[in-house]
């Protein structure tokens, strides 16, 4: 189990997997979450600056956090999530695009509140197969202490 105090700031981490968003998938989310119509229907996609199918931010957010799972060789000691700030589109996530996630700990801190407990912050980024970031975020958790820690 990975404590607040085996979590450093600086420390990076990149999904060892990408995802591969294929255009049925987004069809499918969309059409339930996000039924715009250049996010359903390809002829629609066509004629937007983006020129072919791309995928809701919110799916791409979805992506981000499954694949930030995958940042942790073992599971951490997260107690609950606090939010998130600062998020970016910068991207879209289209159709055929390999997606991986880059996690940065930006900040680290007991809690005030609750010395058992500690303060997370990252800066998460969607990564497709050019290099471009197509969403960021700073995602901030309350982290366990370890009990003889605490």
């Amino acid at each position: 189990m990975q404590y607040f105090e085996d979590i450093q700031v600086g420390n990076v981490k990149e999904s060892t997997d990408s995802y591969e968003l294929k255009a049925e998938e987004i069809v499918d989310f969309c059409k339930k979450w996000d039924p715009l119509p250049f996010h359903i229907d390809e002829r629609a996609a066509e004629q937007t600056p983006v020129g072919k199918l791309f995928t809701s931010a919110v799916h791409t957010i979805a992506i981000a956090i499954r694949l930030s799972h995958q940042l942790n060789t073992e599971p951490t000691a997260t107690a609950m999530g606090l939010g998130w700030d600062k998020v970016r589109f910068q991207t879209p996530a289209c159709a055929g695009d390999q997606l991986r996630v880059r996690g940065e700990v930006i900040e680290a801190r007991v809690s005030e509140s609750n010395p058992s407990l500690g303060v997370v912050r990252s800066l998460l980024s969607v990564i497709n197969q050019r290099g471009e970031t197509v969403i960021s975020f700073k995602a901030a958790a309350l982290i366990r202490r370890r009990p003889e820690q605490a």
